[in-house]
């Protein structure tokens, strides 16, 4: 999806970095530059054989889950220490709560890079792995061809190939596996794709341990990353603390001993840090699932004396371990804490410890945005009519009253505007503002502009602050402007980019909030 804006055009701002990885190539080594015009060979079975009950296996709900392109990564990380550690592939890789074996992973890295979609599906392991001894280098848009058949070849006979060709090598199973986990491990560490890999290393992997049966179920190795260094997560702590003060938000995500993590992991190991810190103990912690809170609330702000906010980890990380996920508020002293005000005072309290041994005694309970930049005056210029912004046009009036209505919690306020945008106005391409808030309602297509438009002046008819941001983001088809909306909850300003059906209340994933360069903030969008 484009979304540009004409006050921002212009080519990508982010440099390609050239830091280098284990085993990559970014060097101008001189490789064949020929084309290969030749279709090469996946060995395996007749793919009309039992085509009836492989598709029936395919579209069975029960065996699909899907995931996403950051669980993938995190999974290559993982398998990728697991390989140089033991020369072989683990039997199985944890994902989303799943044990996948290594053929069904082959399936999500090729679909990965591929841009198909992503499923935990079932996936017969191969025949026999057999190849031969491969050598020299592998391009980037060679391996992404390569890749390429081998999802074809996957999806139409639900097993992994024996091995794969390339310029007359044939490259085995495990190998292949390898090879493209390494490229996403790459991208994990420099945000791109590697430019060459070498081939000659793939020859050392040893002979993934092939059980026709059940290869989902197997016991023996994993690769599950299950413990995670103290000192791994007080960097991480800091770094966090860093991002939050820097952009006034959460991050989709924490990179924690180069493993992308979604935050409320990182929550619990921050909550049981604290309290083996305070226990005296430096034990590495292992790793949990955990999901999103499914109704956050609480706008207590104040201040917490050592013992109980102790307690308030400890209570964290015990909730987080019985339900696997994040609670929707904290209950303390000054009363119910939003849970995303407990994942900045936890990163506040841990970078205090990395910087001065001990914990402090007091932290103070603030929101993500900083409090003295908010006085009320600041946050009135958010609740009014702007321009394309009619806040008191009774059309955007009475849609924002119907969606809130019985609603209680600023929270759900702000979710049930957000969604009701998104799953409701088309996308359309066009420069800055065409429809504003109203037009946007009447005729349902807009572009970036005209969605935050809409967004804003519901939100503030609802009551709810809300404001534009402005910035230079990079989405899978390139780097372009764009524009989008934020509302202000319990002291912390979430964004509302409606423009994707894959964003959510708070959450982006139609454009790498990473490496976003934030242009500007609007009471009013100026153009």
């Amino acid at each position: 999806m484009l979304c540009m804006v004409l006050a921002a055009v212009g080519t990508s701002y982010a440099q390609e970095n050239t830091t280098t990885n284990f085993e990559m190539h970014d060097n101008n080594a001189q490789l064949s530059e020929e084309k290969i015009n030749e279709t090469p060979t996946i060995m395996g079975k007749n793919p009309k054989v039992n085509e009836t009950s492989q598709q029936a296996a395919y579209n069975d709900e029960e065996n699909v889950k899907a995931v996403e392109p950051s669980d993938i990564e995190d999974a290559a990380v993982r398998v990728n220490k697991f390989v140089q550690e033991n020369g072989k592939l683990p039997k199985y890789v944890r994902i989303k709560n799943s044990e996948v074996s290594m053929p069904e992973y082959l399936y999500l890295l090729t679909a990965s890079l591929k841009g198909g979609d992503t499923i935990i599906k079932n996936v017969e392991p191969p025949e026999n792995s057999t190849g031969s001894t491969v050598a020299g280098s592998i391009k980037l848009n060679d391996y992404l061809e390569l890749a390429n058949r081998v999802y074809n070849f996957i999806k139409s006979e639900n097993r992994a190939p024996s091995y794969a060709t390339y310029q007359g090598f044939k490259i085995r199973f495990e190998s292949l596996v390898w090879l493209f986990t390494k490229a996403i491990n790459f991208k994990v560490t420099n945000q791109r794709l590697p430019n060459y890999i070498d081939l000659e290393k793939l020859n050392k992997i040893g002979t993934y341990t092939i059980d026709n049966n059940n290869p989902s179920s197997t016991s023996g190795s994993a690769a599950n990353g299950n413990s995670i260094a103290i000192k791994d997560i007080l960097n991480a702590a800091v770094s966090l603390k860093s991002f939050i003060e820097k952009n006034q938000r959460l991050p989709t995500y924490v990179q924690v001993a180069n493993q992308k993590i979604n935050l409320n992991q990182f929550l619990y190991l921050m909550a049981k840090s604290i309290n083996q810190i305070n226990n005296g103990k430096n034990t590495p912690i292992s790793l949990i699932e955990a999901n999103d809170a499914p109704n956050p609330s609480g706008t207590t702000t104040g201040e917490l004396k050592l013992t109980e906010y102790v307690q308030v980890a400890k209570n964290v990380a015990d909730f987080i371990e019985t339900n696997r996920r994040s609670p929707n508020y904290v209950t303390t002293s000054i009363g119910k804490v939003y849970y995303p005000t407990i994942i900045y005072a936890m990163s506040r309290i841990l970078t205090f410890y990395k910087e001065n041994n001990r914990l402090p005694k007091i932290v103070t309970i603030k929101g993500v945005y900083n409090q003295n930049q908010n006085t009320n005056n600041e946050i009135s210029q958010y609740l009014v009519a702007t321009a394309n912004c009619q806040v008191n046009d009774p059309s955007i009036q009475a849609l924002a009253a119907q969606l809130t209505n019985g609603l209680t919690s600023e929270w759900d306020k702000a979710k049930a505007v957000f969604n009701w945008v998104r799953d409701n106005i088309d996308y359309s391409f066009y420069y800055n503002t065409k429809y504003g808030a109203v037009g946007t309602l009447r005729y349902r297509t807009a572009n970036c502009c005209d969605h935050a438009h809409l967004v804003v002046a519901l939100a503030r008819a609802a009551g709810l602050p809300a404001r534009y941001k402005h910035g230079i983001c990079t989405f899978s088809s390139g780097t372009y402007g764009h524009v989008w909306a934020q509302i202000y909850i319990g002291g912390t300003w979430y964004d509302a980019d409606a423009t994707s059906i894959r964003n959510s209340l708070g959450v982006i994933n139609n454009w790498n909030t990473t490496t976003g360069k934030i242009l500007g903030t609007y009471a009013s969008l100026p153009f």
